[in-house]
């Protein structure tokens, strides 16, 4: 059955509802749904509209996953979960991953700093985020390995996000390591539009909708966005978003075709050194340098088809990126100042090829290769005054080209009983060429890995599951790493993650607890002199996930979640052994309440203290940040709404770090000291929708 839309019999409830999170671990377009929307000759049936039915309400963590998901960590949103979460940015879509916090140092236009699992993953290393099968984080980025940028996704498109947790599936490779995330966009909407303001000179305006065309749909949405925020330094951010989307039934799957853009200018204003605060700056939210600004540009196509057999995937990409940045002010250069330019262009193409295997109803395998090849030109950092160029410390032009082949089985010899084993192998690739520079070389470098996975889950009463996983998981370094003649760092860094949960599923309650093992062989911490990162010692965590759902009734909502962890450098005396920036825990709640004419949000996200050093005498606070979102939809077609976030206005810290900097007057070598960015103050937003 397809089933256009949910209505009361008033017909005015504007919340889509999505009937893909119902079909909890079945994709939209697995046969089975394929052959319920066909009609008995074989054409596509026509949309059933359901008017004389109640008010569904579709939540994604609320799915049914026992007998479906491999681990217990594993979960997604959609639907409700999505339409009225309250947000300040777009990359805390992605914070439906429980204990990921996403924070942001350096404007709206920079990708955003993760946090998980007790790994402070800078912004996307053992992190990756895929949206249509299409790989989103960036190899041999000009600011951090494995960049990764959503600040362009419109929320309103994002039908479902979808996570794991551990490398525990072979279908992922290269920075999945902690984590993934699976944005899948919708195929149609209503047509609408819609218009938000807000505090600090926050706009909005986002327009779109979808159109039978030959067969299949055609979905186009647009976005402009602009902000100042409440820096002294206005950020200028003027951003815009694009997609445009084809799908279509074919065969016994669909086809798809997605043109997604971005293009973002915004003067950031990032983390000072606290001891400025007060004397230099009037506040947190001044700057050192009102001469930084940023530039992004990308454009991605993607094509893809699936049915129950088949998983085929094909990209193109093309990336223009600059970022302004001054860490460390007049430490290294007493005279002009330490501000740096960070840069890059390149086309990426890519594509993935998977077939499984439904042996028996009990065995199922399947088999899989990704492509990938970077060719990025060029890639540097320039010591600039003002913006100005002072000299190119070191220009590359750089190649990067992965293969990876995989496998998986899934066996289910008796009832309630899943056994996964999984085998990945990878090829890697890296080449470098000078262009500039002193800081500058030539190299090629080839490195290879191979990564088994097992899992096993039982399903010991009705509702009850107990499940065990280990994994060996990997991410690539900068080519640039790789190749450097005098201290070369590993190509492909190795980890192995293991962990035992158990999930409960009872009525409108879902309850999940994880305690996991992990060890990697080597970290990539923030350097503050030069603003990227770089390789250090191997470390080992462990730490527990509590999350739990419950929806009591038709209208309201609960979720919560709490995690804890513990990080430790090995081979380093203990106390002295503490890994920077890794969160001791972390936690969200939320509540939501919808009602045929209006519905609201609430919640609450935690993150914890941190070790800001090795031996733990300098330590990142704790932040409590609280949002709210209302809504009336009482008016057919049309949607009134605001948001209070920050409702509390903390002005703790979103980011925060410990290095040395050196501002007019102090000593050569500089101060070692705190530096962080504040939160942004409490701010109220309203927005208008129309839906046509």
């Amino acid at each position: 059955m397809n089933i256009a839309v949910f209505r009361r019999a008033t017909a005015r409830n504007t919340l889509p509802l999505l009937v893909g999170a119902v079909l909890a671990g079945m994709h939209p377009t697995s046969a089975s749904a394929q052959e319920a929307d066909q009609s008995s000759d074989g054409e596509p049936a026509e949309p059933t509209i359901i008017t004389d039915m109640p008010q569904i309400i579709v939540y994604g963590r609320g799915e049914q996953r026992i007998g479906q998901a491999i681990a217990a960590s594993e979960g997604g949103i959609a639907g409700a979960d999505i339409e009225i979460r309250p947000l300040l940015r777009p990359a805390e879509l992605l914070e439906a991953t429980p204990g990921l916090i996403a924070t942001q140092h350096s404007g709206g236009g920079k990708a955003n700093q993760y946090f998980l699992r007790g790994f402070n993953l800078d912004h996307g290393t053992d992190y990756a985020v895929y949206i249509e099968d299409m790989p989103m984080n960036f190899r041999t980025h000009g600011h951090g390995q494995g960049y990764l940028d959503v600040n362009g996704l419109i929320p309103e498109t994002v039908q479902r996000v979808d996570y794991r947790k551990g490398p525990y599936r072979a279908d992922t490779g290269d920075f999945s390591f902690v984590g993934s995330s699976f944005i899948t966009t919708h195929d149609t909407m209503e047509p609408f539009a819609l218009a938000e303001v807000g505090m600090y000179d926050y706009r909005r305006f986002v327009a779109g909708g979808s159109a039978k065309v030959g067969g299949g749909n055609l979905l186009a949405v647009g976005q402009a966005k602009f902000y100042n925020g409440p820096w002294a330094l206005p950020e200028d951010f003027d951003g815009y978003s694009g997609l445009l989307k084809y799908s279509a039934p074919l065969g016994a799957g669909k086809f798809q075709a997605s043109l997604n853009v971005f293009d973002a200018s915004w003067a950031p204003t990032e983390q000072i050194p606290e001891r400025a605060i007060g004397t230099l700056v009037e506040d947190a939210y001044g700057t050192l340098d009102p001469t930084l600004r940023g530039t992004t540009e990308r454009q991605v196509l993607t094509l893809g088809y699936r049915d129950a057999d088949w998983r085929l995937t094909a990209w193109a990409q093309h990336y223009d990126w600059s970022l302004l940045s001054n860490f460390t002010f007049f430490l290294d250069d007493p005279v002009n100042g330490d501000q740096l330019r960070q840069y890059e262009e390149r086309w990426t193409l890519g594509g993935r090829i998977e077939r499984t295997f439904d042996l028996t109803d009990r065995v199922s395998l399947r088999f899989g290769s990704e492509l990938r090849h970077d060719m990025i030109d060029p890639v540097g950092l320039d010591e600039t005054i003002a913006g100005e160029t002072e000299f190119t410390a070191g220009a590359f032009k750089a190649d990067e080209s992965s293969i990876g082949v995989y496998s998986e089985a899934i066996v289910r010899p008796v009832d309630r009983l899943m056994l996964i084993a999984g085998l990945r192998g990878d090829w890697y690739r890296f080449k470098t060429e000078a262009l500039a520079g002193a800081n500058s070389w030539s190299g090629l470098e080839k490195d290879h890995i191979v990564s088994p996975k097992f899992g096993l889950n039982y399903e010991v009463a009705d509702g009850v599951a107990l499940y065990a996983n280990w994994g060996e998981g990997f991410h690539s370094n900068d080519a640039r790493g790789v190749t450097s003649p005098t201290d070369p760092a590993p190509g492909l860094v190795e980890g192995t993650m293991k962990e035992i949960g158990a999930r409960v599923e009872r009525g409108g309650l879902i309850l999940t607890g994880v305690y996991w093992w992990s060890k990697i062989d080597s970290e990539l911490i923030y350097v503050g002199d030069s603003g990227a990162v770089e390789p250090s010692d191997p470390a080992k965590r462990h730490g527990y996930e509590l999350t739990a759902f419950f929806k009591p009734n038709e209208w309201l909502a609960v979720d919560a979640v709490w995690t804890g962890s513990d990080a430790r450098y090995l081979g380093l005396p203990e106390g002295e052994d503490f890994v920077p920036g890794a969160l001791e825990s972390a936690g969200e709640f939320g509540v939501s309440a919808i009602f045929p004419d209006w519905n609201a949000a609430g919640r609450v996200r935690y993150l914890g203290p941190h070790p800001l050093i090795e031996d733990n005498s300098v330590t990142g606070e704790e932040t409590l940040l609280v949002n709210f979102r209302a809504a009336w939809t009482g008016f057919k077609g049309w949607e009134l709404y605001g948001e209070l976030l920050n409702a509390f206005d903390s002005d703790a810290h979103d980011i925060d770090y410990f290095y040395a900097t050196r501002l007019p007057g102090e000593p050569a070598g500089g101060i070692e000291g705190r530096n962080s960015r504040v939160v942004e103050p409490r701010q109220v937003r309203v927005g208008i929708k129309r839906t046509f």
